[in-house]
């Protein structure tokens, strides 16, 4: 119990990095049960952290400074394992587990096989962890937040109950699932956003190239020009001169909105309106609520509590504002209250989802229930994202035509007044 509470207090630690603008110092300490931790802590110097750690029982092995230099070219939160190679990652552990393989020659298969340098280093780094007599998810959580938390709950849950190999399959089928989910996403999305792109150069280069030419010839010609030609040779004039305008309002555009983000209210304003917006908002609610079942019930399974699981599952869904609620309802269940009950109240999944939780708190079965709401809510999102392709498409390329058209137009017409008056 002592060794799960410290290994918690020091993953909080490595999760708050940074946020107190103290140095960092890299620690390797040692439990009255001989079990070594390592990680990366804040203080005012070495002595304080020294005096920490001893306030919490533990052997000081080792305090460090974390240079500038080591900080560059650490494995931190901008430089995680792809979503892909963890997938694999977990994959190929369960499947050697199963086998019959030890932990520690696990990783050291899964370290000469690796193809990427920086999953290459980290592997090697928990390898080394796990050869200093560290559990695997102390190793884990030793490596600057590179493995996410869900993760490493999952893979000491496994190692408390003896069911490594099984937890790590389930957080292979987790990422598979994730991964796949997103893929679809993109791929929906990239067709659209071709054509939009494709659209825009094409208004741009006739703006800039072909227009000029056809202005030249109007001014001379002395014809009267339609609103629509009016238009446009106006925005071609501003184009070709005033482009540093276009270019200063766009970056400026640009820096509000990433600060209007990284504020916290913005943010929260921002990732309601995702659940709330036309067409794409109902996609990104089925998503979410597949995300949650599906993370709720890997966590459960494996044997975590619900309100720890409730807590971690808030931050791998990937939106402030339904974190911010998971955390009311945690609180909630603190008071007593039941999960179904809380998620009624938060009102941020479907009736559906709230349904399936009740009945599963009921018959006891949650878990259960909860991978039945994910797989269903996984069949949804395909067919929400295939009607959202069926929709952008045409869409897309009527845009597109309208567009073009109006520029062509706009061109032609004043050409036929042209002949008119050199035919008169």
């Amino acid at each position: 119990m002592t060794v799960k509470i410290m290994k918690y207090f020091f993953c909080i630690n490595q999760s708050i990095k940074g946020v107190g603008g103290l140095p960092e110092f890299r620690y390797s300490v040692m439990d009255s049960k001989g079990q070594t931790l390592s990680g990366i802590m804040e203080a005012d110097d070495q002595d304080v952290c020294r005096k920490l750690i001893a306030q919490r029982g533990l052997y000081c092995i080792e305090v460090a400074p974390v240079s500038l230099a080591q900080r560059s070219i650490s494995f931190g939160g901008k430089s995680k394992i792809k979503p892909k190679e963890l997938t694999v990652f977990c994959r190929q552990f369960s499947t050697m587990m199963i086998s019959g393989i030890s932990v520690i020659k696990c990783l050291d298969i899964l370290h000469s096989q690796a193809d990427n340098a920086t999953t290459k280093e980290v592997i090697k780094k928990v390898y080394e962890g796990v050869q200093r007599g560290q559990s695997l998810s102390a190793a884990l959580a030793g490596q600057d937040q590179v493995f996410p938390d869900f993760m490493i709950n999952m893979v000491e849950a496994g190692e408390a109950s003896g069911t490594l190999d099984r937890v790590m399959e389930r957080l292979a089928d987790h990422f598979e699932k994730n991964l796949k989910t997103a893929n679809k996403v993109k791929n929906a999305m990239t067709y659209p956003i071709i054509l939009g792109m494709l659209t825009v150069s094409v208004v741009i280069i006739l703006m800039i190239f072909v227009l000029p030419v056809f202005i030249e010839m109007f001014e001379t010609s002395g014809v009267k020009l339609p609103l629509p030609t009016r238009i446009l040779v106006g925005i071609s004039n501003s184009l070709t001169g005033y482009w540093f305008i276009y270019l200063i309002i766009i970056s400026a555009v640009s820096l509000a909105w990433i600060r209007y983000l990284k504020n916290e209210n913005g943010r929260l304003k921002w990732d309601r309106y995702k659940v709330n917006m036309p067409i794409i908002g109902k996609l990104n609610l089925i998503i979410i609520s597949a995300q949650f079942a599906r993370t709720m019930s890997t966590m459960m399974q494996s044997g975590i509590p619900l309100l720890k699981s409730l807590e971690i599952t808030s931050r791998v869904l990937g939106n402030k504002y339904y974190e911010k609620c998971l955390v009311d309802i945690g609180e909630d269940i603190r008071k007593g209250i039941s999960l179904s009950s809380s998620i009624k109240k938060a009102d941020i999944f479907p009736i559906l989802m709230t349904s399936m939780i009740s009945i599963g708190e009921e018959s006891g079965t949650l878990e259960d229930i909860l991978v039945k709401t994910s797989l269903l809510y996984d069949e949804e999102s395909d067919a929400a994202i295939s009607k959202l392709v069926g929709m952008l498409e045409p869409l897309m390329i009527i845009i597109m035509a309208l567009v073009v058209g109006f520029v062509v137009i706009s061109i032609i017409v004043p050409m036929f007044s042209m002949m008119s008056l050199v035919n008169g």
